[in-house]
Order: structure tokens, then C-alpha cells, then sequence
């Protein structure tokens, strides 16, 4: 008997449940950085730091907490396309442009927007 793959919206919920997972960790890990760090600066800097290291999977999982925790990143452009061209499959894709409207909408300048970096 074939196997089936599982429908994409249990994928994307998957993804969505590793999104806030990630995203929980995240703001624990800057919430016990040195004291006297910037809680903003610092989780700026560890989300920068595991986009580096991660493979795309996890990029687009990171990109998309970032897009989450309102801090404003840019993912490079080469995993921008293959998320695009749907290399990394259908809810990553998904997951992808959702981040990455929210990343846009949060950029606007307009009451309650996402600072700008400096």
C-alpha cells in the first residue's frame, strides 16, 4: 500500500508549533544574557547569529520568529529564492511568505511599527 504524505496544513501547523517553540527559546536565552545587555540588542543577536549557522529549514523557521518577536531581519537573498521556488517544499514556502509579509508590513512607518534598526 503507498504512503501518503500528510496534508500540507498538518505540515504548516507543524511548522507554526516549531516557530513558537523556537521563538520561546529564543526570548529565554536573551532574557538570561550578561546583565546590562540589551534584551532587544541581544535577541537581535542570537537570531542573527542562528540564521548563520542553520540550514534552510531552520532559517525559515527563524526568519519566521523573528517576524513573530517584531525583530526585523533580512534573510539572504539565496535562501529567499529557494524558499520562493519552493525548493524547500509547501508549508516551508508557506511559512516563508508569511514571515516575510509580516517582515514588510512591520517595516511600514506607521503607529505601532517595528523601529527601524540604526
Amino acid at each position: 500500500m503507498p504512503q501518503h504524505a500528510p496534508p500540507p496544513m498538518e505540515g504548516l501547523m507543524d511548522l507554526l508549533h516549531e516557530v513558537r517553540q523556537f521563538s520561546r527559546h529564543l526570548q529565554e536565552s536573551a532574557r538570561r544574557s550578561a546583565p546590562g545587555a540589551s534584551y532587544t540588542d541581544t535577541l537581535h543577536a542570537l537570531i542573527d547569529s542562528r540564521m548563520q549557522v542553520a540550514d534552510p529549514h531552520a532559517r525559515i523557521v527563524c526568519y519566521a520568529s523573528a517576524a513573530e518577536l517584531g525583530v526585523p531581519v533580512e534573510l539572504a537573498a539565496e535562501h529567499c529564492r529557494q524558499a520562493m521556488a519552493g525548493g524547500l517544499g509547501f508549508p516551508l514556502r508557506v511559512l516563508f511568505w508569511a514571515a516575510h509579509r509580516r517582515m514588510q508590513g512591520g517595516r511600514q512607518q506607521r503607529p505601532g511599527a517595528w523601529p527601524r534598526p540604526n
